[in-house]
């Protein structure tokens, strides 16, 4: 049995109400696609997404500052800070693991407010620098020693790993970023079930914090942002 359908059965037993963030992210996506949606997946990678949920947009484009191998299309390359669009042009930009890559929160979340429209969402899943997991690592390990865990442990290309700054992930750095205001803000468990000894860990930290009032010490932020 995989790792994936094992893992299910334990959390099932243990929280049947938990859903993993790929679906929680995918859910609200969703409900906010419209037919008159133009939609801007940043930091899409192969652009699975887009291809995936497009046809419920207007006009859906992915954005990378690399370009895959075998990308799925329509497909723009270019850095963040520099988005080849018009002023006011998306309604929904997605991040998913984006922004904790970000150097500085003004020149990234500057450049999103422009190709917005007013009233247009931004809506991203990142990590949150009080975690535990992520806060001790960054605080105790070069970063040299974190990239190879992270790629044995993890079980991640190289290439797949980028250096991490945190800007904005915590709650009040979100809500800091000039122009915006924040909907709202849920604290969620990543599961990760690469490693059966890994996931317990994890499971174990998620069901602490439904117990007791540490809801803010999970791992992944996922946030709605609305261009003021």
């Amino acid at each position: 049995m995989e790792n994936r359908e094992w893992a299910r059965r334990i959390i099932k037993r243990f929280d049947p109400s938990f859903k993993p963030r790929w679906e929680l992210f995918d859910t609200q996506l969703k409900e906010h696609l419209r037919k008159d949606t133009t939609w801007l997946d940043v930091g899409c990678g192969n652009n699975a997404e887009v291809a995936e949920f497009a046809s419920l947009a207007k006009r859906a484009v992915g954005v990378d500052v690399i370009r895959p191998e075998n990308v799925h299309l329509p497909f723009v390359q270019a850095d963040i800070r520099h988005l080849p669009f018009k002023d006011q042009t998306a309604d929904l930009i997605t991040l998913r693991f984006v922004v904790e890559h970000f150097e500085s929160q003004k020149d990234y979340f500057k450049e999103l407010h422009r190709v917005l429209k007013p009233g247009g969402r931004i809506l991203f899943v990142t990590t949150n620098i009080w975690s535990p997991f992520i806060f001790l690592p960054r605080l105790l390990l070069p970063y040299p020693l974190k990239h190879w865990l992270i790629t044995r442990l993890f079980k991640v290309h190289d290439d797949d790993i980028f250096p991490t700054y945190h800007k904005v992930n915590s709650k009040r750095a979100i809500q800091r970023i000039g122009g915006f205001r924040l909907v709202w803000l849920q604290y969620i468990s990543d599961l990760n079930d690469t490693r059966k000894w890994l996931f317990f860990i994890f499971l174990f930290w998620h069901l602490l914090t439904r117990l007791l009032p540490l809801k803010f010490l999970r791992t992944n932020l996922f946030v709605l942002l609305e261009k003021q």
